[in-house]
């Protein structure tokens, strides 16, 4: 099993790791997607690709006689650099969820080349999950997605965390740019905060971005610049992640830190050690991570990698939506006036916890569930 360095609020840096994906000097690379079943389905799958260019190194030399660039089938995983610029500090995300919406897309960990999905809860697998809108929120406050080429590893106990082991996915974003992006969109952001957040028992670490072409970017670096900036952000983004939970049957979370927000230094700690984690996933170093498929179509030398004009992906579909049986109109109230003496605690989480594949998919017992008085917890739908 590989064994992973701890981080210390940004100062851990591994002076011999760093990225090799910086394209400073590389020709720009275009994303453009594929959509196969229709959405609001299980079905619907949005498969990546990239345009190649000639000055690529990884491409085959088919291209230097002044052809056209062809595109190629990726896993926005593997093959997206985690960094547009390493020296600026600008990062790829990767968008799964825009803003306003409640369709909780994400990348999948265990189809080929990890297409967008629609994820479900364990309670019901046969259905798309849309998550409710809690009130006073509508769907997801921010551009939500993840950081390519990062990996929060299940073998890995976070001190920071009390010991919780990673989420088994890559490296969570929220970005708080002013305009709505569209699911699989591949944005160019610089990192500003991170909080974070006990999932299930899971660490699940959201960091707080903005892309570097957003009006606001040039007016934030960092959290306190996001509260001057923005203010109520991101106590409501606090608010929204310990709840939206509970209106789905779940238990409300819990965050690692006390919930204290942390600023730009520690969360490129957090972002560089998950990097490394990563990094030893897709050379095939890591014991037990075979529900996480590998299969990339540009790192060489990986047990992954394959011919890219060996993918066959499904036909590009312009599908209308499936009728969805839940009302995305519906508000969901939730008494958030429980005793929360304990929220400051922090939970250790030992050799013998256990967690899930699905982010928070820890259902309250039958008991819990018809106690809701003793819980306190107030569950009405308009």
């Amino acid at each position: 099993m590989a064994l992973f360095h701890q981080h210390y609020g940004g100062d851990h840096h591994i002076k011999n790791n760093q990225s090799n994906h910086d394209t400073n000097n590389n020709p720009e690379h275009i994303y453009t997607l594929t959509k196969s079943g229709r959405p609001y389905t299980l079905s619907h799958k949005i498969h990546f690709l990239r345009t190649s260019s000639p000055a690529d190194d990884d491409d085959d030399d088919d291209d230097d006689d002044g052809k056209q660039p062809k595109a190629i089938p990726i896993s926005p995983f593997h093959d997206i650099p985690l960094f547009h610029s390493q020296s600026d500090g600008i990062y790829h995300m990767i968008v799964e969820i825009p803003r306003w919406s409640q369709a909780k897309f994400e990348i999948s960990r265990s189809l080929p080349l990890n297409p967008i999905v629609q994820d479900t809860l364990s309670a019901r697998p046969d259905q798309p999950r849309f998550v409710p809108n809690l009130f006073p929120y509508k769907g997801y406050l921010w551009n939500y997605g993840c950081l390519p080429q990062t990996w929060e590893s299940p073998h890995y106990k976070d001190p920071d965390a009390g010991g919780a082991r990673g989420d088994n996915d890559p490296l969570d974003a929220c970005e708080i740019g002013t305009r709505v992006a569209y699911t699989g969109e591949v944005k160019r952001v610089k990192v500003l905060g991170i909080l974070g957040l006990l999932d299930a028992g899971e660490t699940d670490w959201k960091v707080l971005v903005v892309d570097v072409r957003d009006q606001l970017a040039g007016k934030v670096d960092d959290v306190e610049d996001v509260e001057r900036e923005c203010p109520g952000l991101l106590e409501a983004t606090r608010d929204w992640f310990r709840w939206y939970g509970v209106p789905e049957g779940r238990k409300k979370n819990r965050f690692a830190l006390g919930g204290e927000w942390k600023g730009r230094e520690y969360a490129v700690g957090v972002i560089q050690e998950c990097e490394g984690m990563w990094r030893e996933l897709v050379r095939g170093e890591v014991e037990g991570s075979e529900d996480v498929c590998l299969k990339n179509t540009t790192l060489a030398g990986t047990p992954g990698k394959v011919d890219p004009e060996s993918v066959k992906l499904p036909p590009n579909e312009d599908l209308p939506p499936a009728e969805v049986e839940q009302d995305l109109e519906e508000v969901a109230y939730v008494d958030r006036k429980k005793d929360d003496d304990d929220e400051g605690k922090q939970t250790t989480y030992g050799k013998d916890s256990t967690t899930n594949d699905d982010e928070g998919d820890e259902f309250m017992n039958d008991a819990t569930l018809n106690d809701q008085k003793a819980l306190n917890i107030n569950l009405n739908f308009c």
